[in-house]
């Protein structure tokens, strides 16, 4: 019996990530759990990734959108660091 995995490295996530829409012209929709710079943790049970008014290299950073099940943006984009992206699609996100 397979076992399901239970976390995924954050360079594997960061290209999963990057893939914007899917071959059906859908966008690429995930869930995410992160910590703000508050130190507030926030859920987003269904987002998508979108571009930052900054290079998002230099701050290692990635725009995050909430959306709705069908995909259309909800509230505002929250700019989100790299380091403090806690879950990715359900699973623990590790180094």
């Amino acid at each position: 019996m397979a076992q399901k995995e239970t976390h995924i490295r954050r360079n594997m996530m960061l290209k999963q990530m990057n893939i914007k829409f899917l071959p059906n012209g859908k966008r690429q929709i995930f869930s995410i759990k992160f910590i703000d710079a508050k130190g507030k943790l926030h859920y987003f049970p269904q987002a998508f990734a979108t571009g930052l008014r900054y290079s998002l290299r230099q701050y290692r950073q990635q725009g995050i959108q909430p959306c709705d099940c069908k995909g259309n943006p909800e509230f505002h984009i929250y700019p989100v660091s790299i380091d403090a992206i806690v879950m990715y699609n359900n699973l623990e996100v590790i180094l």
